[in-house]
């Protein structure tokens, strides 16, 4: 815990000096990278082709090529570097916007009213987004000096969660607040760096305390993501558990899929704890990160309201192996997700009747968003003003959380199949 609470003062400070140097003197920061650039490409350049000398693979031969003419596209065409810096951003706020304008439709859909921020917020990344791309003419120093402004927002929020990790006399609130994150393409990376961090430890032999305990609480609330070794697993999958009963929200429907599974009818599922962790480990071959949170009564109150509104507003929907009574043929249904869920866990599938989470949108009425129903009756700051709120954004959450003094988060467990046995 001490190394992770010393990196927040590393990170923060570097980040208000690199985004101090960047509002101040945005043109020699970006000769700056660009000098930088060019040496990181020959360096590559010269080290695969060393490479490919050696071992006589031809893929080391075809990217060294590519990096030496990246390289000298770099050094005689100085206007590239912009344009990518200026396209790649660009497109970057097109598409927080056009997932911010999905969700928009997804809303009046669904009769959702009091959506204006919302409607700004998607206005201004998808102008600013274009006007990037068609305006050449857009000085890259404006661009370099917000940059640094978000740098030296974000470095302040470091510093001040790793205050809050040794101060033992901060009085712990949590408070319902917009929360400046890493930008959403990169917390869609924190699950799977997380887990390769893990998997570093354990493969240099290293200690390692994965299960510890702040206080000995008893919990009745806790928070469960886990991570997969390939594609979306990658990405991450976030739930509660309340009373060691799991609340998963998902697109768990494959007949209601659109837009490449972004898109389908809203579905939760309900399934005691203790099955739900052995077979996400065993028949998933899932990670999980579970963090344990202390609630007091009225909070378990509010929880257990907001529970029941919840199961209110859901209705039975049964998995194909359910229907079709195939319990004697496993075999036939095991490439559906909700059958051999329901299957190995008894694990009971709901859709949402109406409302919010009546359609699944993986970047924005997704599972963090349901989870975060829960949570943000504790106050929970993971408010985002993308709109999207990824498992990644609330594990970076719940780990600078569990680091703080007097933090609710009060034990963290994490399950590989290398360290627990099912």
């Amino acid at each position: 815990m001490f190394y992770d609470v010393a990196m927040n003062f590393v990170i923060g400070t570097l980040l208000i000096i690199a985004g101090t140097i960047m509002v101040w003197i945005p043109n020699r920061v970006f000769a700056w990278i660009l000098s930088v650039s060019i040496l990181f490409l020959l360096i590559n350049g010269c080290v695969l082709l060393f490479r490919f000398v050696k071992q006589k693979k031809n893929k080391d031969f075809f990217f060294s090529i590519l990096s030496f003419a990246f390289m000298f596209f770099l050094m005689n065409f100085r206007y590239l570097p912009q344009w990518i810096l200026r396209v790649n951003f660009g497109g970057y706020c097109i598409l927080c916007g056009t997932a911010c304008f999905i969700q928009l439709v997804i809303d009046k859909i669904n009769h959702l009213k009091g959506k204006f921020l919302n409607s700004i917020f998607t206005f201004i990344y998808i102008f600013f987004g274009f006007y990037l791309l068609l305006n050449p003419d857009f000085h890259t120093d404006l661009l370099m000096r917000a940059f640094g402004i978000y740098f030296i927002i974000l470095g302040s929020r470091y510093l001040g969660d790793g205050y809050e990790g040794i101060n033992p006399l901060t009085k712990y609130k949590w408070k319902r607040k917009v929360r400046i994150t890493l930008p959403a393409f990169l917390c869609a990376l924190v699950p799977d760096a997380a887990l390769t961090s893990i998997n570093r430890y354990l493969e240099d032999g290293k200690p390692e305390d994965l299960n510890t305990y702040k206080k000995d609480e008893i919990v009745r609330l806790k928070v469960i993501v886990h991570v997969g070794p390939k594609g979306f697993q990658k990405v991450g999958h976030i739930c509660f558990a309340f009373d060691n009963i799991v609340y998963s929200f998902g697109n768990y429907d494959s007949d209601s899929f659109r837009l490449n599974q972004t898109i389908g009818d809203g579905t939760y599922f309900t399934v005691p704890l203790e099955k739900y962790i052995p077979n996400m480990i065993t028949a998933e071959n899932n990670s999980i990160f579970e963090y344990g949170i202390y609630t007091t009564p009225d909070q378990n109150e509010a929880i257990e309201k907001q529970i029941q509104k919840i199961k209110e507003n859901g209705y039975r929907w049964y998995s194909r192996i359910e229907k079709a009574d195939g319990y004697d043929r496993f075999n036939e249904f095991e490439m559906d997700y909700p059958s051999r869920l329901h299957y190995r866990t008894g694990a009971k599938l709901y859709k949402v009747k109406r409302g919010k989470f009546h359609i699944y949108w993986a970047l924005g009425d997704n599972c963090a968003s349901f989870t975060d129903l829960v949570l943000g009756t504790l106050g929970a700051d993971v408010l985002s003003m993308r709109g999207i709120i990824s498992p990644g954004t609330y594990l970076d959450w719940l780990q600078k959380e569990y680091l703080k003094k007097n933090s609710p988060i009060v034990f963290r467990q994490i399950y590989t199949k290398d360290t627990i046995s099912i």
